[in-house]
């Protein structure tokens, strides 16, 4: 379970920067994506060393300088814990951004969907949709926009879909399902700040459920930090199998 959940995660961060052209690479145990974009949304550290016997600082320091000062993060799976890496990562400076919960669901067991009459959602096929999408995005991450101009609609049409959830009209939800094999990851959702407690999020959830399911899906993942996330997860079916650690470098 922990084994598709991970990779879910690294097809997630890995695929839309491949396609885009930025800096994805192999460095050891370590897979580096760096977008330049000044960002730890998109400049992103996956894994972690494989011994307790390594010289970590300077392994750490040695990542540092991949980056050139531009901020990153640095997201350690489950199965690859480490209380020395965690302890080494803070001595150099690196603050923890979040601990969040492993998750999956079986889709042989889908929680009923019936969308309320004011909430259509739809995948973002064409520019406007692109730019609906954005205006939940933009606001917690302000070079988001200048990452998903770089890619052409196409690309955004394959393993790695964006979706938008309307009221009235209104976007007011956004999410991202990541499709891989069998499976299905879903990422970023979003819901409108002043939109909040209203249940469209867990709309949102279910209908990229049922459509992971329609793509041929078995089970879907999700990581989910925030306590309110978590239980709405949990009212809807999906167990916790682990936790992800992110750490965050700003350079001082």
């Amino acid at each position: 379970m922990l084994s598709a959940i991970e990779q879910n995660a690294l097809g997630h961060f890995m695929y839309l920067p491949n396609l885009a052209g930025f800096s994805v690479n192999q460095n050891g145990a370590l897979m580096i994506i760096s977008c330049g974009m000044g960002s730890s949304m998109f400049n992103i550290v996956y894994g972690g060393f494989n011994t307790t016997s390594c010289d970590f600082d300077r392994k750490i320091q040695d990542v540092i300088n991949l980056f050139k000062g531009q901020p990153f993060a640095w997201w350690i799976p489950p199965t690859e814990h480490s209380q020395k890496l965690t302890q080494a990562l803070i001595k150099c400076g690196f603050v923890v951004e979040a601990s969040e919960h492993a998750m999956m669901h079986d889709l042989n067991e889908l929680p009923t969907n019936t969308l309320p009459a004011n909430l259509i959602i739809e995948q973002t096929t064409n520019s406007a949709q692109l730019e609906d999408f954005l205006s939940i995005l933009e606001p917690y991450d302000a070079t988001s926009r200048s990452f998903y101009k770089k890619l052409a609609l196409p690309m955004l049409q394959a393993s790695e879909k964006l979706y938008v959830g309307y009221e009235n009209d209104a976007p007011v939800v956004i999410a991202i399902l990541f499709n891989q094999n069998d499976s299905a990851g879903i990422f970023s959702l979003l819901t409108r700040e002043d939109k909040r407690g209203r249940g469209f999020g867990a709309h949102m959830m279910t209908y990229l459920m049922q459509t992971a399911k329609e793509g041929g899906a078995k089970h879907v993942t999700l990581s989910a930090s925030s306590d309110s996330g978590f239980r709405i997860y949990e009212r809807l079916g999906f167990k916790v199998y682990g936790q992800f650690e992110c750490f965050e470098w700003k350079d001082r």
